[in-house]
């Protein structure tokens, strides 16, 4: 199994132990039904913004729902700032330029400068490259841990 395995079996575990059903997700996180059940079946990974979603939802941690860890961190949990500000921090403390994250992690400018600028947000996957990349979590790069 990949990740989508990992989200896929942490998020069913989470929904059948508080006894929901996907339309309750649905309503409280306002994810489409669909999107849902991709997630389940792992067809597809959450966009940042229902990653998010879901984070909020189960109050967990990121690590956590991608089953990169087992056991749930005991820090704190903070709301997730956004994306383009949280990693142009971090790249600054790492005095890291981003022509090298770039380069070593083949990420075009466009995609880049996306990110940075908060037009758009990396897919899970991408998350989970560059938090190894960067030797952070994942709650660390997102924010969610400070």
């Amino acid at each position: 199994g990949g990740i989508m395995s990992n989200l896929s079996y942490r998020l069913k575990e989470f929904i059948e132990e508080r006894g929901l059903t996907q339309k309750e997700v649905e309503l409280a996180t306002g994810i489409k039904r669909s999107n849902i059940s991709e997630f389940l079946s792992e067809t597809h990974t959450p966009s940042f913004k229902n990653f998010v979603a879901l984070l909020y939802y189960f109050n967990c941690s990121a690590d956590y729902l991608l089953g990169l860890v087992d056991i749930p961190t005991d820090q704190p949990l903070h709301e997730v700032p956004p994306f383009g500000k949280r990693l142009r921090a971090i790249l600054e403390e790492r005095g890291l330029a981003q022509a090298t994250v770039m380069d070593d992690l083949h990420i075009s400018t466009s995609v880049m400068y996306k990110w940075l600028s908060g037009k758009s947000e990396p897919c899970t996957d991408s998350l989970i490259r560059l938090s190894t990349y960067l030797e952070c979590s994942v709650d660390y790069l997102i924010g969610r841990v400070r």
